[in-house]
């Protein structure tokens, strides 16, 4: 299992982007960064598409083997908005990441690279107990149409098929990563879908809104979503499902 934290330093001028100072921003990966290093065992690739080197910060990490820092320059598509460019990052990644190229989980674990999952290690396990390797985990909405795009468990073999709709995403029309994401699953037969059953606890601010995540424990309502899922929507999904 690998971690891959998604990050733009300098959005410079990215629309449907609040959070826009650079420097607040990569105040915030930086302590995401130390915070995996720190409290999870896991590889992590960092990939920033606005050319911005941070890397002096992990030197240590990066020669231990426990982190990959890839930057290259993105967003050259700012018409189509974030979403786009967050597709451009992950398949950067699976087109550069030593990490991921040699890994033999074939999982990875896509998270806001600015956030900080205070459980994760609890939800990787129970991905890694409860669930097969080709089950996409992450939270939906009640309707099972709009995905949570901060933090995603699925198959790199998942990862590959859903970079194909990249050109299918542009904010301004509408149609957003998470929109994306949501039609990949339900299309893709190969790969079940499962919501957490645990309530991700994610710490941080949204780029899109600027506004800081509050976390309230609602440990039974998550159960009952997923069992609600389980039991009565996973038709939608035209999924075998494994509970």
């Amino acid at each position: 299992m690998i971690l891959l934290l998604t990050g733009c330093i300098n959005p410079n001028g990215m629309a449907f982007t609040t959070l826009s100072n650079k420097k607040e921003r990569k105040e915030q990966y930086i302590n995401a960064i130390y915070y995996y290093l720190s409290h999870t065992q896991y590889k992590i690739v960092f990939t920033e598409n606005s050319g911005t080197d941070i890397s002096n910060a992990f030197q240590d990490a990066i020669n231990a083997g426990r982190l990959e820092y890839l930057t290259y320059i993105g967003n050259q598509n700012k018409e189509r908005g974030k979403g786009y460019g967050e597709c451009e990052i992950l398949e950067y990644t699976l087109n550069h990441s030593e990490f991921i190229q040699l890994s033999s989980d074939k999982r990875i674990v896509k998270i806001t690279g600015r956030l900080i999952v205070k459980n994760i290690t609890t939800l990787i396990r129970c991905h890694q107990l409860f669930f097969s390797k080709r089950t996409v985990f992450c939270s939906i909405n009640s309707d099972l149409s709009f995905p949570d795009s901060r933090l995603i468990i699925a198959p790199i073999a998942f990862w590959k098929t859903f970079i194909q709709t990249k050109e299918n995403i542009n904010d301004y029309k509408g149609y957003y990563f998470e929109h994306a994401l949501c039609d990949t699953i339900k299309i893709e037969k190969d790969f079940s879908y499962s919501p957490f059953f645990i309530m991700p606890i994610i710490i941080g601010i949204s780029g899109s809104t600027g506004k800081e995540y509050t976390y309230t424990h609602k440990p039974f309502s998550f159960l009952f979503k997923y069992a609600k899922y389980a039991f009565f929507l996973k038709k939608k999904f035209q999924k075998k499902y494994r509970y």
